[in-house]
């Protein structure tokens, strides 16, 4: 991490433009830019996450804006600039803290009693959320994700509806699903891949093109 911070603010800037924003984040990172931007995915994320966490929100907060930090500079060179990158990094955070909540619940909760609900719907469009921040197209996005939901729960197995419902709508690790359906990777790549291929199918028949919506999950 501290190997990031080697360069120092240039004069005038502003961080105003994605330009600015991309050429102070990109190594060698402008340590005054790292500090906004994590002030300001800071002051995002209290009210985005605070209904979802019962207490020491603050903590909690700077610790995802630290993570989501980190993968932000990581991930900076995959920023498309169809959005503000504060917009973008912000879309990152509030992931991050979203599934952040949904790991610490794996200990007392049993895969096959998650249902899908605000939360894990929230998280599941952001994962298939792109750049763009227009109402046309989130209203968009929002339609293909409720025409996914409606195909999973329609066309898979009850087994694929579970897989699919913890991997890709409550956003649980691999290995914490292996271990609750008492199976193994490749069997449960198995389980997805046809399940996947199922909605793909029907997205298809319904006019839909699969590939903007699976090929992010």
């Amino acid at each position: 991490m501290l190997n990031w911070f080697k360069r120092r603010r240039k004069k005038n800037s502003s961080y105003e433009t994605n330009e600015e924003w991309i050429e102070a984040l990109k190594p060698p990172v402008d340590e005054q830019a790292v500090k906004k931007l994590r002030a300001q995915l800071i002051r995002g994320l209290k009210p985005a996450l605070h209904k979802y966490v019962d207490r020491e929100l603050d903590q909690f907060v700077e610790d995802v804006a630290q993570d989501a930090l980190l993968k932000v500079l990581d991930n900076i060179d995959s920023f498309r600039g169809e959005s503000k990158l504060l917009t973008w990094a912000m879309k990152i955070a509030v992931r991050e803290g979203l599934t952040e909540l949904r790991l610490k619940r794996y200990d007392d909760i049993s895969i096959e009693d998650l249902k899908p609900d605000d939360e894990s719907r929230e998280v599941f469009s952001l994962s298939v959320a792109s750049d763009d921040t227009s109402p046309e197209r989130s209203l968009h996005e929002s339609q293909l994700v409720d025409k996914v939901l409606q195909i999973i729960n329609e066309e898979l197995t009850q087994k694929q509806k579970t897989a699919i419902n913890a991997l890709m709508i409550q956003g649980l690790p691999m290995p914490v699903v292996v271990k609750q359906l008492d199976t193994n990777r490749n069997a449960l790549y198995k389980l997805v891949h046809d399940a996947r291929v199922k909605i793909k199918n029907k997205l298809e028949v319904e006019g839909i093109d699969p590939d903007e919506m699976l090929n992010k999950l």
